[in-house]
């Protein structure tokens, strides 16, 4: 691969290669800062008629260079470096999610350290995981038949066996599934992570068929063992890459293609440790992906199997069934199961109706509700610390920027800690860019990311509590940096708007009644959000919610629904009322 590192970077192409979608972007260094200058978007042409991603990789190219009016390419081939006349560019980046996922099984007993590393590992790249943990419970004897049906229609390509502590009363039926792997024909290499005779037995258990590897957990930390396997792993990635097509675009690359998932990953712990955040960031887009990050934390969310294009499908029907409660008309669930057969078959239609995009709406927080419901499940406490919210580009497609922040809200569906959580989008996907651009230059990931990468939403005040709908869940006054004042009221199970324009800040008195409270403050108790939880306005304000956190539907459930909406798209005239003090 081209290397250019040794010369100064002025100008990146960055492509994102997707399994329907490809995009590219054209960055360059401007005042000093390094600044997103235009994007390409065309489908990924891998499949019929084309099977070729030259074809499409050629379109992004002749679509950059006519959005910014210069000249990119000689020879259908990016001209680098760039040249004295402005042409061409000094480097080309490549982030990629198309391609099958690696299928990884994760059989574990007992109590080990190292499974949450290896977790964690597995979703910064390209997998899908079976993950099964043995029960120790004499009740469970039917678990390894049914876990080994399971496998079977997984039909993973790597196996890993992890042993820890504890894991006696478990261990025959870990070793019953384990017997298993080794006659499943897809599995090609596995690995026990276990210690003296616990490693001998799952060594034994996978067979002589299988290329089996020990590792042991006492000799070695969880970290580099996560690591090791991490890379072994980003090794498979980067073989199912090697097309003869695709090695014609990578040839040109700086260095070797990344994960979008892993891009996106590295920025939202950038996020999280430079602003001392809580950062939760969804996106749904060749499969559903949510990673979270809090300090040196950090946690991957990945669902290659399940998003709004042809992964539809990988939708259950509790959840499309679910997704009725969000609609803002009545539908039933065969109406919505064909409007998703429907796309699976015309994945890239894009919807502009409102009852479409109202579907589209209500399916995407299904989707992502999934996917933030697996970094709930490990990590308990994660969702309630949350205090930023970052939406990818499928929330920002709509164009409906109030519709945008009540699906984030819906998709995390918690009441934070403190009360408050702050929505942004990142529209044009630049979470990825920035990622793939950190791995040369941290500082020219740093500067795109501040001046381009998010829109602020604004503000959500979540209210606890409930009662009869209609009752007066909390009343308020914000106090504008102009000395302005605005009061204002919100219904239990409404949601109130209140107008508070991009880069304005305001300090806000919440009284909430008796059986409603802000965050984790006792019920009934005054809060001042001021000075260091000032809030700070965006594209749609501040939104005080009160409503409850239950899909449990009633009669009314389509027109409140159809409410909520109207608040926060701007339908409906907010109660705050702006007056000078």
């Amino acid at each position: 691969m081209t290397d250019t590192r040794q010369e100064p970077i002025d100008s990146l192409v960055v492509a994102d290669f997707g399994r329907g979608i490809s995009r590219a972007y054209l960055l360059e260094s401007i005042s000093g800062g390094f600044r997103f200058v235009a994007k390409a978007e065309h489908r990924t042409t891998t499949d019929l008629p084309y099977e070729d991603m030259s074809q499409g990789w050629y379109n992004l190219l002749r679509q950059l260079e006519w959005s910014s009016g210069r000249g990119l390419t000689v020879r259908d081939k990016l001209a680098m470096p760039q040249l004295a006349s402005g042409d061409g560019v000094d480097g080309l980046l490549i982030s990629a999610s198309f391609g099958e996922p690696i299928r990884v099984a994760i059989l574990e007993a007992g109590q080990s350290a190292v499974a949450g590393p290896v977790l964690d590992a597995l979703r910064r790249v390209h997998t899908r995981v079976f993950h099964a943990s043995a029960p120790s419970s004499r009740k469970d004897g039917g678990w390894a038949a049914t876990q080994a049906d399971a496998l079977r229609s997984f039909q993973p390509e790597m196996a890993l066996l992890i042993i820890g502590a504890g894991a006696q009363d478990a261990m025959p039926r870990l070793l019953q599934l384990a017997k298993q792997v080794g006659m499943i024909g897809t599995v090609s290499r596995a690995i026990v992570i276990a210690d003296g005779q616990a490693q001998e037995q799952g060594v034994a258990a996978l067979g002589n068929k299988l290329k089996v590897r020990s590792i042991s957990p006492v000799v070695r930390a969880p970290a580099d063992i996560a690591g090791e396997i991490e890379r072994e792993l980003g090794e498979g990635f980067q073989i199912r890459l090697r097309t003869s097509d695709f090695e014609v675009i990578a040839d040109d690359a700086i260095q070797a293609p990344i994960s979008r998932a892993h891009a996106v990953d590295l920025v939202n712990r950038f996020i999280a440790r430079a602003f001392k955040r809580q950062v939760l960031t969804i996106g749904v887009d060749d499969g559903a992906h949510a990673h979270w990050a809090s300090g040196d934390q950090g946690a991957i969310s990945a669902l290659p199997q399940v998003d709004l294009t042809t992964a539809i499908t990988g939708l259950t029907s509790r959840e499309v069934s679910d997704a009725t409660c969000w609609l803002p008309f009545e539908s039933t669930e065969d109406e919505l199961v064909t409007w998703a057969l429907n796309r699976s078959i015309r994945p890239w239609t894009i919807a502009e109706q409102p009852r479409d995009l109202a579907i589209e709406q209500a399916l995407a927080r299904q989707v992502a509700r999934r996917a933030v419901s697996e970094i709930g499940r490990t990590q308990p406490m994660a969702l309630a610390g949350v205090d930023l919210v970052i939406g990818g580009p499928v929330f920002a497609r709509w164009n409906q920027p109030g519709a945008a922040a009540l699906a984030l809200l819906d998709s995390i569906d918690i009441v934070p800690n403190n009360g408050v959580v702050d929505l942004a989008l990142d529209p044009d996907g630049l979470m990825a860019v920035a990622g793939v651009v950190g791995t040369i230059d941290p500082t020219l990931a740093s500067s795109l990311f501040e001046y381009d990468a998010l829109t602020h939403l604004g503000s959500a005040i979540v209210i606890g509590g409930a009662t009869s709908p209609g009752d007066v869940a909390c009343r308020g006054e914000i106090h504008f940096d102009n000395g302005e004042m605005a009061q204002f009221s919100v219904l239990s199970g409404s949601v109130e708007v209140v107008p508070l324009k991009s880069g304005e800040s305001a300090t806000i008195v919440l009284r909430p009644e008796r059986k409603f409270s802000i965050g984790g403050h006792p019920a009934g108790k005054t809060v001042t959000l001021a000075e260091e939880r000032r809030i700070v306005g965006g594209t749609v304000g501040v939104i005080i919610d009160a409503r409850p956190r239950t899909l449990a539907g009633n009669a009314n459930r389509a027109m409140q629904v159809r409410q909520w909406l109207e608040s926060v798209n701007g339908i409906r005239a907010s109660t705050a009322v702006r007056k000078q003090s």
